[in-house]
């Protein structure tokens, strides 16, 4: 590509007589003239307009004002979620009134038809569970359909447990709220299921924020309650000091409903919820550990959403530990404890779907041939 400087297209031609270039001057005078005679006018027609427009009167929108009666009908049909820590609850619907207490993420409040103040559009009279009443603002709940109520009070939590900006005490405070209200009765079946699987994943971040941070519950009281309100949900490592969620605490959920909408998901949060054992060639903790936790899933949920990624990754180590039947660690004499799980992973894999099987019993059958010489 060749660049041209800009000045030589500009200078290409020649002038051929004196008399052309006063002809060719005179030209551009003329047509040089009109155009600032015409620019002058049109600049005067522009300011006539806009000192003409300004002078018109101009008409206001007013924002649409919902009626008392609207308002009292809707809040009384709707459920009210606080999705913020610390929400001031104020004695009267004023900015400037006396704060009576603030407020947990995802409290239960409902609306009070029982006060004494006309509806505000900017605030919602409210009464506690406690018999509290008192008003908070509009703008920072959320008022939903009782349909919507659970969808929307996981979503909010869940939003805030998964946030870098939240800090730990407040995911502690969520988490014990959300477990709160899975065990007032309120919710039977699915939602049962779906709200206490969430509440342990809830408690899974904030265990594994707690671990990241190397939080120690020694220095700290108030993480030794949370601690201690969950103790029948824990683990802890003495090894590495760790605190892990009990992956039973999902599975005892699955035997309890097992066929519900969200089996499923409990299923999932269960095999990740399985701390990562340091077997090294230990044969019978690496069985045991892909027996409770992948192949457990792939056995219950043979439809299931995960069932994919678990038989791929379980077919991985199964083909790591066989592909050299030589190197496989069955030492003479072979324990009762290697024996047992490798019967086990049989009976399991004989069991689930087809495709499944043809590609976990091959590597199953290979071990009991090494190891049951």
């Amino acid at each position: 590509m060749i660049f041209v400087p800009l000045q030589k297209i500009f200078c290409r031609g020649m002038v051929f007589s004196q008399s052309l270039v006063y002809l060719r001057s005179r030209v551009l005078f003329r047509n040089g003239l009109d155009f600032f005679t015409s620019f002058i006018a049109v600049l005067i027609l522009v300011s006539t307009l806009s000192a003409s427009l300004s002078s018109l009167p101009t008409i206001q929108n007013k924002s649409k004002q919902t009626k008392p009666s609207e308002l009292i009908k809707r809040d009384s049909t709707s459920q009210i979620v606080i999705p913020v820590i610390g929400l001031n609850l104020h004695l009267f619907a004023d900015q400037k009134s006396d704060v009576l207490r603030k407020l947990k993420f995802g409290e239960p409040v409902s609306f009070d038809k029982d006060s004494l103040e006309s509806p505000k559009e900017d605030w919602i009279p409210v009464k506690l569970e406690d018999g509290l009443s008192g008003f908070i603002k509009r703008s920072v709940v959320r008022s939903v359909p009782p349909k919507l109520y659970l969808s929307t009070l996981l979503f909010e939590a869940e939003r805030m447990i998964l946030s870098n900006q939240i800090d730990f005490a407040a995911k502690q405070e969520i988490t014990d709220t959300i477990f709160a209200i899975s065990s007032t009765g309120k919710f039977t079946g699915d939602d049962f299921i779906f709200i206490r699987a969430k509440a342990g994943f809830f408690l899974k971040k904030t265990v594994d924020l707690m671990n990241t941070k190397g939080i120690k519950p020694d220095n700290d009281p108030g993480t030794l309650e949370f601690l201690k309100r969950h103790q029948t949900r824990l683990l802890y490592d003495y090894n590495s000091g760790k605190y892990y969620v009990d992956s039973n605490y999902f599975w005892k959920l699955l035997e309890a409903y097992p066929k519900t909408k969200h089996s499923d998901y409990a299923g999932y949060l269960a095999t990740e919820s399985m701390p990562n054992a340091d077997c090294n060639v230990d044969l019978k903790c690496r069985l045991e550990e892909m027996r409770k936790g992948k192949l457990r899933y792939i056995y219950l949920f043979p439809t299931g959403n995960y069932i994919n990624l678990y038989t791929k990754d379980l077919v991985y180590n199964l083909q790591s530990m066989t592909k050299d039947p030589d190197s496989i660690p069955c030492f003479a004499p072979v324990g009762e404890g290697i024996k047992s799980e490798i019967n086990q992973m049989i009976r399991y894999a004989s069991e689930i779907g087809p495709r499944e099987k043809k590609q976990i019993l091959p590597h199953l059958q290979i071990l009991k041939k090494e190891c049951f010489r």
